[in-house]
């Protein structure tokens, strides 16, 4: 809801959402779409991964409390989003005035209707207001790739924190397990293809999977939440003489600084979000989503504003310094992530040099065919 300090950020989504929205190939939900047959494939999906139908239906009537909870900053978008967004950014809200921050009190929210996982900070022109939105897709990409991960990490868990870790051996024990790859290949060739998890084969967590596979969601969502209120607690993107990449090191350290107290507030303790392996997961798989894009024909920016992966991770040790202690003990975490993380990306890269090129020029038109008809 706009508020006497939001209301020009709030007028101005509203703006930028309607003009995005009118567009025929907006990521808006069809009023005719039968949401039954849906229905019908989802409890089968639970069902097939050990769920009983009473366990089912608290699921689907959770998420349906969610959803006519939820508000409605941008009018069609997903209703699972639009929840699962008024969660995070209130959690970090919340957060950020326990640490005596009130800057989020100039933030308005939406959800952009676009594909592709992404998230921003769009300041509105003179005002120190601005907007958090995420793409309509963004949160089913840390879902999936927080299910990948977990039955990635559950083959074999205590391969990937020792000092004695070998990535060759890693490789191995993914080759010989083809449906994790196989998962990981669909999920990342789904969404450089459409920006949409459209063409990754719905498989619930089991109820062995799903505590684990929700903390690393949840990690991954509140990073890239936070980030975005990060650039907008520091002014980011006013100066344009500013130092781009310094402005992403400092937005992914105030999304530490938010995460780590956060991820002891759990009902179970969360160590991917305390410690910032869920941060570290996320830019991983992002860049590995940006390999498979060029490799489809994507353009790859002349001058990126972001710096690589293996850079910002690397610089989320320095907020040790607040806490060596404690970010020395949880640093494990971000260790396996990252190692984890590295090993798919190989595979990935193994697996797209060995596309045949007639294959690889139809989906490289594919997926400009699609391009062309998104806004």
């Amino acid at each position: 809801m706009p508020t006497p300090l939001n209301d020009a950020a709030a007028d101005l989504w509203s703006q930028i959402f309607e003009r995005i929205a009118a567009h025929p190939g907006a990521a808006i939900n069809d009023p005719e779409h039968d949401h039954a047959a849906d229905d019908v494939v989802m409890r089968a999906g639970f069902a097939g991964a050990g769920w009983s139908e009473d366990e089912i239906s608290g699921i689907v009537a959770a998420g349906k409390s969610a959803e006519e909870k939820a508000p409605s900053t941008s009018p069609g978008v997903s209703r699972a989003a639009e929840a699962r967004h008024a969660i995070l950014c209130g959690d970090v809200e919340a957060e950020m005035a326990r640490q005596r921050l009130d800057s989020h009190a100039l933030v308005a929210r939406g959800i952009e209707p676009r594909t592709g996982p992404f998230a921003s900070k769009i300041g509105v022109v003179m005002t120190e207001q601005s907007i958090i939105a995420v793409g309509s897709f963004t949160y089913r990409f840390c879902g999936l790739v927080a299910k990948a991960f977990t039955r990635t990490l559950r083959l074999e868990p205590g391969l990937w924190e020792p000092d004695d870790f070998t990535p060759a051996r890693a490789r191995t024990l993914l080759r010989r397990n083809p449906a994790v790859l196989i998962y990981w290949l669909r999920i990342h060739l789904s969404f450089a293809l459409t920006g949409t998890n459209l063409t990754v084969p719905f498989k619930p967590s089991t109820k062995e999977e799903i505590v684990l596979v929700e903390q690393v969601a949840r990690a991954m969502e509140i990073f890239i939440v936070a980030h975005e209120y990060g650039h907008h607690h520091f002014g980011h993107g006013r100066d344009v003489e500013a130092d781009a990449h310094a402005e992403e090191f400092g937005a992914d350290q105030f999304a530490l600084r938010i995460g780590a107290p956060l991820g002891l507030q759990e009902r179970f303790w969360n160590p991917y979000l305390e410690s910032g392996a869920g941060g570290a997961i996320l830019l991983m798989a992002l860049e590995t989503l940006r390999h498979f894009e060029t490799f489809l024909g994507g353009r790859v920016p002349v001058a990126d504003t972001h710096p690589v992966a293996s850079a910002r991770i690397d610089a989320f040790d320095t907020v040790a310094l607040m806490e060596p202690r404690r970010f020395a003990a949880l640093k494990g975490y971000r260790t396996a992530s990252r190692r984890l993380m590295a090993v798919v990306h190989e595979l990935m890269d193994e697996i797209l040099a060995g596309i045949p090129v007639e294959l690889r020029a139809s989906l490289t038109r594919m997926r400009a065919e699609l391009a062309a008809e998104l806004p």
